[in-house]
């Protein structure tokens, strides 16, 4: 079959970017020609991508080979609409939920645009088409499938809604056309579920709407995450990866180039301050000095590890801010921060704020722009000047994943608003690592299965969320207590022995990966979603 993927933006990165990515593999390694409409002008750098064309007039009038991944960047007057703001090379950018900034008439050039890029790739014959979000994707698909008598499916992600919809609800007029000859509604989760028939609540088709949703998880790629091979190769290999990324994109951060405001709480508009700073690098690149900032990491140093976007609602800060605590307690603990986003000067201010002792600064960075979802007198409770020793632990990197991930123990993910689905958990699990989730919203899902599965490793990752944040669900300051409790509990389950014993380790790594492989692989998630039936 010619299978068809609309996507908005990127192949790289994290959540909706990923599943368009995986989705694409799979359909790959099962023998369908696969076109991927989106906005990432770098897809050659895609090992799983066979070809590339820019621009509406260039793309082919024959559709892909059997076994081939294609991607098509149709021309959209480099206007990139957005959930949430970053900077994209070679767009302008706006956030789709900002009336103020992004009129009707250029949402409206957008989906034209698109459409008339969509209808392109349709004329050489397809099958089916899969669009992404509930905003705009759908609207694009109804308009350019009609005449081609070809169905489409929507995948229901949280962003457009969280971000978006609920800012400016008369863009629920957009989704309401695109998904009215939909052929089923694809969420991941039963709170996905939840969510949308809530957005739906005073629709007059919701009931037909109802009707065609259908719950498929998104999946996991058993040849891309894997268990540790051994410390010393997975290094290696991570090393190499980030060399030549970093050849390939030369503009990352680098810590000898980005000053940092001085005085952070004397500044009264320290969050813009921090955007442009974090507007001055590549966020898509490798950091470019982190070859000659990579410390040697000893096999009793475990590594906690997050990795994901850099926002104020996924309690990252919070992570931060209770490490000290957990050094109290795993001293040889080292804390790893993969990811991007546009928080990512608040979190480099709460470090150097650590080392330098500076209370004010700390409390400051962690408020800017509400990253932190604590009061300054809680976060002076967890705030203590750590050593030159005990800072070498807090690295803060880019997202080169499945090299660096099987070495580490633990993956933290308190997620403070509502989440779609907790990839990020099975992605941990498959490689072998012990994920500590807020059991909340998509998360809970995949918390489930484990627990379905096997009760006691679910008993001992997940972290309660108590509601009244300020992002719609966990509240930070209860997050803070948690963390470190769940952190420290999870190391001595791993490592009754100690941490230069492994055996526990290795052996719950591999109880993990089952029930990730058993319950999410792409390849049954796959075939389901190109299935006609309901």
């Amino acid at each position: 079959m010619h299978l068809v993927v609309l996507h908005g933006y990127l192949l790289s990165g994290s959540g909706s970017n990923i599943y368009t990515a995986n989705v694409a593999k799979a359909w790959k390694v099962m023998g369908h020609g696969v076109t991927v409409v989106c906005q990432d002008r770098n897809a050659r750098s895609c090992e799983f991508v066979d070809e590339v064309f820019i621009g509406t007039d260039c793309i082919p009038a024959t559709a892909p080979d059997k076994g081939t991944v294609r991607v098509v960047v149709p021309d959209i007057d480099d206007l990139l609409l957005v959930y949430v703001f970053n900077e994209y090379e070679g767009y302008t950018v706006k956030e789709l939920g900002d009336q103020n900034n992004c009129s009707i008439q250029e949402i409206d050039n957008y989906i034209s645009k698109t459409v008339a890029g969509l209808k392109r790739v349709l004329s050489q014959g397809v099958d089916r088409v899969l669009a992404n979000h509930l905003l705009l994707g759908p609207i694009i698909a109804k308009r350019a499938c009609e005449d081609f008598r070809v169905p489409y499916d929507v995948k229901i992600h949280g962003s457009a809604i969280t971000f978006s919809l609920k800012q400016r609800p008369e863009l629920l007029g957009y989704a309401i056309e695109g998904l009215s000859d939909c052929a089923k509604i694809v969420v991941g989760t039963a709170h996905v579920a939840g969510v949308m028939k809530s957005v739906l609540d005073n629709c007059p088709q919701k009931d037909a709407f109802e009707k065609k949703m259908v719950t498929i998880p998104p999946g996991i790629d058993p040849n891309t995450f894997k268990l540790l091979e051994s410390p010393s190769s997975n290094l290696q290999l991570f090393l190499k990866s980030i060399k030549e990324f970093a050849i390939r994109k030369p503009n990352g951060r680098n810590a000898l180039k980005v000053t940092l405001p001085e005085n952070a709480s004397q500044i009264p508009d320290l969050r813009n301050e921090l955007v442009t700073l974090c507007n001055s690098y590549d966020q898509f690149s490798v950091d470019s000095d982190l070859l000659f900032r990579w410390p040697l990491i000893a096999d009793d140093e475990p590594i906690i590890v997050y990795f994901g976007a850099y926002l104020h609602t996924k309690g990252v800060g919070e992570l931060i801010a209770c490490f000290p605590r957990i050094l109290e307690h795993a001293p040889k603990a080292r804390l790893l921060l993969i990811g991007y986003g546009s928080y990512r000067e608040n979190m480099e201010g709460m470090l150097a704020a650590l080392k330098s002792g500076n209370l004010e600064d700390f409390v400051s960075y962690a408020q800017a722009g509400d990253f932190l979802d604590c009061p300054p007198v809680q976060l002076g409770t967890l705030f203590r000047q750590l050593s030159t020793e005990e800072c070498e632990r807090g690295i803060l990197q880019h997202k080169q994943l499945s090299a660096i991930l099987p070495l580490a123990s633990i993956a933290v993910f308190p997620i403070k608003a509502p989440e779609a689905f907790g990839m990020v958990s099975i992605e941990a699990m498959s490689c072998g690592v012990f994920p500590i989730c807020t059991y909340q919203t998509g998360i809970k899902d995949v918390l489930d299965v484990v627990k379905s599965s096997d009760p006691e490793l679910e008993s001992i990752m997940h972290i309660e969320p108590q509601a009244g944040g300020k992002h719609g669900c966990a509240n930070g300051s209860n997050l803070v207590e948690q963390i470190p409790l769940a952190v420290l509990r999870a190391m001595h389950y791993l490592y009754p022995s100690g941490p230069l014993d492994w055996t526990k380790r290795k052996e719950v790594g591999r109880r993990l990966r089952a029930i990730a492989m058993e319950n999410f692989a792409w390849e049954k998630i796959c075939s389901a979603l190109i299935s006609s039936t309901l």
